[in-house]
Formats: structure tokens, sequence, C-alpha cells
């Protein structure tokens, strides 16, 4: 067997764990939705147990009578570390306003499905740390091989164990407001290191080609719109504890109350339509050249669907199908996008 054929076979399993690794992240994204959509973030109202358990109990009854007294000391006193390290980094008032804040103090009932909601998605992250570690351990067992993606797969992982840590940050505050959005900001950033480590050895998409300025940043611009979307998501649950979640819509209905929202969700909301007049132009544009048109297609309609589910949003008050799809569209836009960005590299 040549050199040439060990390299080739050792490639193709790195690209398979690659993407076995970059699935599991983007599947955590599904995950996270569901978690958020259901209420289930404080399902367990531990971390990284469920009840001080291995697996969440089946029901009440398995638990102390005090149970909620007993994990609700053990959150503030884990939210009292957390407050004197941002007091060490001179952020006292964001301190003192977390400690003030009534919502930290509330205990958490045990509800059997939520927990299990809340488990699963901790058990996908668990999955993906050891697809991770299994990435990692190819690069390092073959340095030589895998010299350019190195520092790619590093990011990616630092930035995996630094969102798992702020996981159990969102759960010892409480899901406090910015924590959950900057959650899934940075499971984005540890997918894009992921994907960067496998496509930098084994071209992911190597067939695909675009217009290269089309997507030089274009995928930049589908992520600042996510994270316009995650911080609106917040505002929806600002208005749910603080202020009027819906507004009349003739005599009967109900909307989502949108002048509550600030000028992020205005972008938020109507970027989109610029983004797929310009993804139709393009398609409109290149609909002889049947090898550019797909990834037009494949994003305009990505694009459709999440204006679509937005509209939802807004017409039924956020209903709970609908955001795990706005969560699933968006996701699948901006990897898509980012895949396109990387390939469109090797096709200038």
């Amino acid at each position: 067997m040549t050199n040439t054929t060990v390299l080739n076979g050792i490639q193709k399993i790195y690209r398979r764990i690659g993407i076995l690794t970059s699935s599991s992240v983007f599947l955590l994204f599904l995950l996270g939705s569901l978690v958020r959509a259901t209420g289930s973030g404080m399902g367990c109202p531990d971390w990284p147990k469920c009840f001080g358990q291995l697996a969440p109990p089946m029901n009440a009854a398995d638990l102390p009578e005090n149970y909620q007294e007993i994990f609700l000391k053990k959150r503030l006193a884990k939210l009292e570390r957390f407050t004197k390290t941002l007091d060490k980094f001179g952020l006292q008032k964001r301190a003192d306003a977390i400690r003030k804040d009534p919502k930290m103090f509330e205990p958490e009932a045990f509800h059997p499905v939520k927990a299990w909601i809340e488990y699963i998605n901790r058990l996908f992250g668990v999955l993906s740390g050891l697809f991770a570690v299994a990435m990692g351990a190819f690069i390092f067992w073959k340095p030589q091989l895998f010299k350019k993606s190195r520092w790619w797969y590093l990011f990616g992982f630092v930035f995996l164990i630094l969102n798992a840590w702020l996981g159990s940050l969102v759960v010892t505050t409480n899901l406090l407001p910015g924590m959950v959005s900057l959650h899934f900001v940075l499971a984005f950033i540890c997918l894009f290191g992921f994907i960067k480590a496998t496509d930098v050895i084994a071209p992911i998409m190597p067939e695909v080609s675009v217009v290269k300025n089309d997507f030089k940043w274009f995928w930049l611009l589908i992520l600042s719109v996510v994270i316009m979307g995650t911080w609106s998501r917040e505002q929806v649950e600002f208005l749910k504890q603080f202020g009027s979640i819906t507004m009349p819509d003739g005599d009967v209905n109900q909307i989502l109350n949108v002048s509550g929202m600030d000028i992020w969700f205005g972008i938020h909301r109507y970027m989109p339509m610029v983004i797929l007049a310009f993804l139709g132009f393009r398609w409109w544009q290149h609909k002889a050249l049947r090898v550019l048109v797909k990834p037009y297609q494949y994003l305009f309609l990505l694009v459709l669907g999440q204006i679509l589910l937005g509209i939802i949003h807004i017409r039924f008050v956020v209903p709970a199908w609908a955001q795990v799809g706005h969560v699933l569209f968006g996701s699948a836009l901006l990897t898509y996008s980012y895949l396109l960005f990387l390939s469109a590299k090797k096709t200038a």
C-alpha cells in the first residue's frame, strides 16, 4: 500500500468524523430550540446532573419533599460565586442587578417532560464532545498530515468547552436575558471551527461552483441576522415577564406586540426580504447556468421559509412548533452559506 493510498484513507475517515462532529453540534441547535420553545431550560435545576441524579426521575415522588428548597440553595450558591467573579472583573452593577433580580430566587418545580427534554439536550452535548475528542485524536496522531486543521480544530474545541460551561451558567442564572443568546451564538462559532477544520483537509462540498464575490460576506450577513433574531427572542421573554406580549388585531384576535421590540427586531424582520430579493435576482440571472443556479435556489427557499415562519410568529404569538422550525431553517441557512463561502474560495 502506497503512502498516497494511506493518506487518502486517513483523510476519508477524518472527513467522516469531522462531519459527524459538525452534525452533532448542528443538532444541538434543533434540540436547544426545542428546549426553549417548550420552556424546558430549567427542566433540570442543577448541572451537570439533573435533580442530583445521573438521569432525571420519572415523578416527583422520587425526590425529597423539600427538593425545591434544596436545589434552589445549590443554585444560589453557584450564583453567588458567579456574581463575585463579575465583581472581580469590575462589573459590579451587573452583579448587583443579578443579585436583586427576584427571578433568581424562584424555585423550579419538577416536570418530567421538561426534565427529559433538557436532559436529552445535554446528552447530545456530551456526544458532540466525544466526536470532537475523536477528531482531535486523529489530528494529534498524525500532526504533519493535519497541520492545516490543527488550529481550526482547537478553536472549535475551545468554544465547545466554553459553551458547555456557559450552559451551566444559563441554569445558574435562571435563563438570564443575554446568556441564552450568547450560548446560541457561541455554538455557531464552535460549529464554524469544526467545519473549517474538516474542510481544509478534505473539502465537504468540493464540486459546488458559485459566484465567489456573492458569498465572500454573505454568510456574515446571515450571521448578523441570526444574532438579531436570538436577541429578538429574548425580548419576547422580557415582554412575557414585564410587559404585554400581545396587542389587539381587530376585535378578537391578538398578535405579537412588535411595538414593544427595539430597532434590532425591525432590522431582523425586514432584512430577510432584501436578502430574498437578491437571491431571486441571482437565481433569475443564472437560470441558464444550471451549475450556478442550485445554490441560489436552495438559499432562496430557506430564506422564504424563514420569512413565512416569522409571519407565523407575529400572527400567532410565537407558537412552539414555529420556534423550532425558525431555528432549524436559520441554522441550515447559515451553515449552508458558510459551506458555500468555503467552496467559493476554491473555485475562484
